[in-house]
């Protein structure tokens, strides 16, 4: 009994990320890419002002999936549409620079959470 509890638990843990695996292999696929293109935050911001079309400082879905090309990734929009949920912290529908920035560099979260300050890029 003591064992079929952890082995079930581990289980429903691995059912679960492989119902997700799409969305998680995408958004590694997008990490990896944007390391290896040498982007840093700084540069991100560039890439976020060319994406919003209509400047108002937020990217919507369809901003959002002008993204993927750049990085020569192509998938469903239903996937790109869960990625672009993962970005979404507020699921206010859109993304802002910092939640950008935080779904490309999930460690940056630390790093504006310990200097307690929000990286919001100048117009």
């Amino acid at each position: 009994l003591y064992t079929a509890i952890p082995i079930g638990i581990v289980g429903h843990a691995f059912s679960k990320v492989w119902e997700d695996r799409d969305r998680l292999l995408l958004l590694q696929q997008m990490r990896r890419r944007i390391s290896r293109a040498g982007y840093t935050p700084k540069e991100l911001v560039e890439m976020f002002r060319n994406l919003d079309e209509d400047g108002n400082g937020q990217l919507c879905f369809d901003e959002f999936k002008m993204f993927l090309p750049m990085l020569n990734i192509q998938m469903s929009d239903s996937i790109a549409f869960r990625v672009f949920e993962t970005f979404d912290d507020d699921g206010r529908g859109t993304i802002d620079f910092n939640e950008f920035l935080v779904g490309v560099f999930p460690a940056q979260r630390f790093v504006m959470a310990a200097t307690s300050s929000a990286w919001i890029p100048a117009a």
